[in-house]
């Protein structure tokens, strides 16, 4: 998707001054009036050089909109010839005074496969008169069921639907079919609110898709209509939001299908929004996923270990004479942290927190049984594949080996024997539990499972 962009001009009021603006689509240049541009008027630039507020609003000359250019707040302002540099992360263009944004909506080529657009319509073609039909579905067959997250505090209501465009242009397509998801909430002009909402788009986004290089350039903004139907009367424009998006991955298949989530994805909005989602394992491709370093090593066993711990907050489920063990090692331990000072002390509470703690070994064994309906046959499949058997206690020991291979500085060494093969398995293993945590049934993870690695 491109982005048309020119330069407008307009004015703007900046730390109680009207200046006039001049944007070209990536920096903002505020320019003083004449009688503002002295050495006294201008200094508190060289003393306050960040910017205070987190969006500036104007009225432009050549079309009259108005434009609101969100900010990063404390972001360095530079300063050229009494014209000041501003650093924009995003634009809403406004075609009518309107402020207050009560939805957001976003399209892309992945929320078309993420909700099939091609589901969405019927077509017919009578080859003898020459006569071509489209017929798309009515609401309740092209829209999803209204889940609801939270958002600082506030509700957000998510939704998966079909935007129609038709045009009469020459030049123009006349029937334009997109696959949209949309939050809803209680109208506001809390922009750092609506950024907030595109971010956390995006990250669902890319945990459904599996990477990173998913791209939301471009959002529509609405406020109710007489009726109570949404109007669209502004666009957002995230600068710096362009990259490979690998459409072909999309065509394949690759996304979860919203179908599979279905009822779900508010939990995992919520998750997203509160950052208790693990996503920083994500590849940055869909082909990169292919090519395992020694960054992504740590970042998959991470995620294990984040999701084993929302899985079991309590630990692994131990028997009683291992837990009244635990607890007398621990009163010993304490008593040593108090009698000690010093390195000794630190080193002793180190060694109280093992005491209770779970092996990598153990957590993956324990994965490994209670799992097993659900991940037990990618993981035959995959080490049949590689002629080696699937046995939890041998990954967890290979793993937990490299993990401490790594951990000894041994960065520019490849993996040892198997442990590659046991990581591209626990990719999948954290997926699967991530979609069993939110309550998604097993037939459901093991569809999104299977579009998104095989």
């Amino acid at each position: 998707m491109t982005i048309e962009l020119n330069i407008y001009t307009g004015q703007l009021n900046y730390s109680n001054v009207d200046c006039l603006f001049v944007f070209d689509g990536k920096e903002l240049r505020l320019i003083f009036p004449k009688d503002k541009r002295s050495k006294n008027n201008m200094q508190w630039i060289s003393t306050s050089p960040e910017m205070n507020e987190s969006y500036l609003i104007g009225k432009c000359n050549e079309n009259g909109h108005t434009l609101i250019f969100i900010i990063k707040q404390g972001d360095e302002i530079g300063c050229e010839n009494s014209v000041l540099l501003v650093k924009i992360v995003a634009y809403i263009d406004c075609k009518d005074d309107r402020e207050e944004i009560g939805r957001i909506t976003f399209s892309s080529p992945e929320i078309n496969y993420i909700h099939p657009v091609n589901q969405l319509y019927n077509y017919s073609i009578d080859e003898k008169k020459g006569v071509f039909s489209l017929t798309t579905l009515g609401n309740d067959s092209t829209t999803t069921k209204k889940q609801t997250f939270k958002v600082n505090d506030a509700n957000i209501q998510v939704q998966f639907g079909l935007s129609k465009r038709f045009s009469k242009k020459i030049g123009e397509i006349p029937i334009s079919l997109n696959s949209v998801m949309s939050f809803e909430f209680d109208m506001t002009k809390d922009y750092a609110f609506i950024m907030k909402l595109w971010y956390i788009a995006k990250e669902f986004i890319q945990f459904l898709c599996y990477r990173k290089n998913v791209f939301l350039p471009i959002a529509e903004l609405f406020a109710p209509d007489e009726g109570g139907k949404q109007k669209k009367f502004a666009t957002l424009y995230v600068l710096d939001e362009t990259g490979d998006s690998e459409p072909e991955t999309s065509k394949k298949g690759r996304p979860i299908k919203q179908e599979y989530i279905s009822g779900f994805e508010g939990k995992i909005l919520r998750d997203i929004a509160d950052n208790r989602l693990y996503t920083r394992h994500l590849p940055n491709t869909f082909e990169s996923r292919k090519h395992k370093d020694v960054a992504q090593f740590i970042m998959i066993i991470t995620a294990f270990e984040w999701e084993f711990r929302r899985a079991y907050p309590d630990g692994i489920p131990k028997k009683e004479a291992t837990i009244k063990v635990e607890t007398n090692a621990t009163k010993a331990i304490q008593s040593l942290i108090e009698s000690s000072t010093g390195k000794l002390k630190k080193k002793y509470k180190s060694l109280k927190k093992l005491i209770k703690s779970d092996s990598l070994s153990n957590e993956i064994e324990k994965i490994g049984k209670d799992f097993a309906e659900v991940i037990g046959k990618f993981g035959k499949e995959l080490y049949h594949k590689n002629k080696e058997n699937l046995v939890y206690s041998e990954i967890g020991k290979r793993l937990a080996f490299q993990r401490n291979h790594f951990a000894h500085g041994d960065l520019d060494e490849e993996f040892i024997g198997q442990s590659l093969t046991d990581l591209l398995y626990i990719e999948y293993v954290v997926y699967v539990m991530q979609l069993r945590f939110y309550g998604i049934d097993d037939i459901n993870i093991e569809r999104s499972t299977n579009e998104l690695f095989f």
